[in-house]
């Protein structure tokens, strides 16, 4: 908890960033992934498409498969108590209530490509939040895009670089985000014919950290998309330099830095060599930073010339007089809030574009990709970026930056758009809503619901777990062509997952088994008698007595199966006989780690993957047609017509499959019908004669896009609702950790809330229900 919000934040990264987070005083989850790894792939492959080279040396299978582990850290990062640097961690396995953990609200940059479906799985609000732009737009090019335009329309091409980045980057990663999805959140897959386009089409909200000074806002961006300037963290005021650096500073001319910070290249001799070169011919003084790619290190540094390792850039920078660097954003906004020239070697995805933008405002050179430098072109924008009228314009920038506040505004951007009153709890306020009860339609938090159920007015069979944000994700094909295509490559990709799945397992030289550890609280934990007079029905959760973690799983198991009938947490936490389907399991198991364990693993593993084949061509032909109604639902308004269609329901089961179905039935017959007359009259009613032949055509197409979304929407829709039925039984080992969660969360509020307040809860639910 940080002030002035007092929020409890987690920053989900990778875990070489972990003393850095812990060292703000922020909690700390690792999702996974090598950013150094990383980054000398990017070095060799600055575009979207990888190299031959990376094909054949394995580098793509390497980065696929570290994808694999960022998606899923990211998801264990938003259910997950601890700091994700071991085994899974359950709900059931901790100590302490307070240490559990399960996400309000989403915050995430574009790239870590979990985000919407986490958001969509447990109905969160989403922000993105990002430093380089990531909405389509007319107005400049995709930063990532490298788009040779020729003699297309500049406009045109710089809104298609956005739509092309995102498409290329769904059809190299598609199958994982699915293999996510259908695995790890037990969502439905989203076709890479218009998955590429969830973030747009929601509309998800956007805070973009840079100042509107260097970039401003494009005139063809909505209202969910803001500017809200860079961000900083002020490290300045307490660093304390190496004093041998203060000598270099003080003994001599302004120098200049030179780093590029987490760069790799694959000769760092031959760069120090350019760098130490380029200098010389510049005439100047440098403070060279060594960075990840080991600049300078291990041979002779000339005079003049300092190496330095890591060293806030607040302060350094206010002590130089030009900043050469690789133009990572972050690099680029300090150079320019402490009003320094800025030379940007850009090496790959959106430095090339960060440095067209310093030279466009004239603050700095125009750039030179890395790959084509030498030492006389860095000496030369070395000396271009001191001339007078260059550090003029960096010091101008720096006035406007200077007034900008960055944290605070994205901050505010943030909390301005959750609707906070509809998060509340209705009975306690100022407290999260986290339940919903079911026969009043009330927000309770898990304080109220405590409290409520502890004096027995309500039941916990009542209240189900509260969606504050449902994202629409599967509106469909655009048309039905692009329906029957997705169903087919749908299904493709099904069977090349199990397959490759399949091959995988019988790699493996055992059996693996996904294991849990216990997590031990870090706080001083006994469990006391806060309350030894208490009577009511939560009684069994406080004092020495209190029910286990594991006790109360067996509650949280009940509610997600609907078979809690009793009220009283003793009785409704008594064991749960295992279920046919977890006897079969475990005896598997057990002969795998037996004698013949590898025929056993590897008999179970055939008959998964012929189960899998078999689910995907059972659901071959439900997909089909689902999409090819989807296709003729939503054609209207992606092709002739140009007319909004009306949002077709979700289908979460077989209830709503049948109401879907009929509803889309009934309304597309008489849309058909109807608008063979209503549409040449209005066309001809706005435009006269001119209009009539525009209706009848609009009229007719309409009449075959209606009419094929009732005929193909009756038997898709109630099929799609059947399959939903089946798959909700498989859902149960997710929607109970999340419940658990939550329930121990709720009570432990309760526990160590005053009676008074409790009492006040109750006072105003009476109050409430009486009205």
């Amino acid at each position: 908890m940080k002030p002035p919000h007092s929020h409890r934040v987690r920053i989900c990264t990778h875990p070489v960033f972990k003393d850095f987070v812990e060292a703000q005083g922020v909690e700390f989850f690792s999702i996974g992934g090598d950013p150094e790894a990383l980054m000398a792939y990017m070095v060799k492959n600055p575009g979207l498409i990888p190299s031959r080279e990376s094909f054949k040396g394995g580098d793509v299978g390497k980065r696929r498969r570290e994808m694999v582990e960022i998606m899923n850290g990211a998801w264990r990062s938003c259910i997950e108590a601890g700091d994700g640097m071991g085994e899974r961690v359950t709900a059931a396995n901790v100590q302490c209530a307070e240490d559990l953990f399960i996400a309000d609200i989403i915050i995430a940059n574009p790239p870590s490509m979990a985000h919407i479906h986490c958001a969509e799985k447990l109905s969160l609000p989403l922000h993105m939040v990002f430093t380089m732009p990531w909405s389509p737009t007319k107005a400049f090019p995709h930063p990532l895009a490298a788009m040779s335009y020729g003699d297309a329309d500049a406009r045109v091409a710089n809104y298609l670089s956005f739509m092309m980045t995102e498409l290329l980057t769904w059809q190299g990663l598609g199958d994982l985000i699915n293999k996510f999805r259908t695995q790890t959140l037990h969502l439905d897959p989203v076709s890479p014919m218009w998955g590429y386009q969830l973030l747009s089409r929601l509309q998800v909200p956007y805070s973009y950290l840079w100042s509107e000074s260097l970039l401003p806002k494009p005139s063809d961006w909505p209202s969910h998309l803001n500017i809200t300037g860079f961000s900083f963290l002020p490290l300045a005021h307490s660093h304390t330099p190496p004093p041998d650096l203060v000598e270099f500073l003080e003994n001599g001319p302004i120098p200049i830095y030179v780093g590029f910070g987490s760069i790799v290249v694959d000769d760092p001799r031959a760069l120090t060599q350019l760098i130490f070169q380029a200098i010389k011919i510049a005439g100047v003084r440098a403070i060279v930073s060594k960075g990840w790619g080991g600049v300078g290190v291990g041979g002779d540094v000339p005079d003049g010339v300092y190496l330095i390792g890591n060293c806030p850039h607040d302060w350094l920078f206010q002590r130089v007089s030009v900043v050469v660097h690789h133009g990572g954003a972050g690099t680029t906004a300090a150079g320019i809030a402490a009003g320094r020239p800025t030379v940007i070697i850009p090496f790959f995805g959106d430095q090339p574009f960060w440095s067209q933008m310093v030279a466009r405002a004239g603050a700095g050179p125009t750039s030179v990709p890395f790959k084509e430098l030498t030492a006389e072109i860095l000496a030369d924008s070395i000396t271009f970026a001191l001339q007078p009228e260059v550090q003029e314009v960096a010091q101008e920038m720096a006035g406007h930056i200077a007034e900008e506040n960055g944290a605070v505004q994205a901050a505010m951007d943030i909390t301005d758009r959750l609707e906070v009153d509809k998060l509340r709890c209705d009975i306690c306020p100022e407290r999260l809503a986290t339940w919903l009860h079911r026969k009043t339609g009330a927000h309770l938090s898990g304080f109220t619901t405590s409290c409520l159920v502890d004096q027995g007015l309500i039941q916990p069979s009542d209240l189900k777990l509260l969606r504050h944000k449902h994202w629409y994700v599967d509106e469909g094909a655009e048309e039905p062509i692009t329906g029957v295509i997705a169903a087919a490559s749908g299904f493709l990709a099904v069977v090349g997952t199990a397959t490759s799945d399949y091959l995988q397992r019988l790699k493996n030289p055992t059996p693996s088994r996904p294991s849990t550890r216990r997590l031990r609280s870090k706080r001083h934990f006994t469990p006391t008698e806060e309350h030894p007079a208490h009577e009511g029905i939560l009684r069994p959760f406080i004092g020495p007595a209190a029910l286990t973690p594991m006790e109360m799983e067996n509650i949280a198991i009940k509610l997600a199966t609907k078979s809690l009938r009793n009220a009283d947490p003793a009785i409704a936490a008594s064991n749960i006989a295992p279920s046919i389907r977890n006897r079969h399991k475990a005896s598997w198991r057990a002969h795998e780690e037996g004698k013949n364990g590898r025929a056993y693993y590897v008999t179970r593993a055939t008959g998964r993957y012929a189960c899998d084949l078999a689910k995907a061509g059972a659901k071959a032909p439900v997909a089909l047609i689902y999409n090819v109604a989807n296709g003729f639902h939503n054609a209207p308004s992606h092709g002739f017509a140009g007319i909004e269609v009306r949002r077709r329901d979700e289908i979460t089961g077989l209830g709503s499959g049948l109401k879907t179905a009929g509803k889309e039935f009934t309304l597309g017959i008489w849309e058909a019908f109807s608008g063979l007359v209503t549409k040449p009259y209005n066309d001809t009613k706005q435009r006269g004669a001119r209009g009539l032949g525009k209706g009848m055509l609009r009229g007719g197409l309409g009449f075959i896009s209606n009419l094929g979304s009732a005929i193909f929407g009756l038997p898709g829709y109630t099929l799609k609702g059947i399959e939903k039925e089946l798959a909700k039984h498989h859902l149960t080992k997710l929607k109970t950790e999340v419940l658990l969660i939550r329930l121990r969360q709720g009570i432990n509020d309760w526990r160590e809330a005053p009676v008074e307040e409790r009492q006040e809860a109750v006072r105003r639910w009476n109050a409430l229900v009486s009205k």
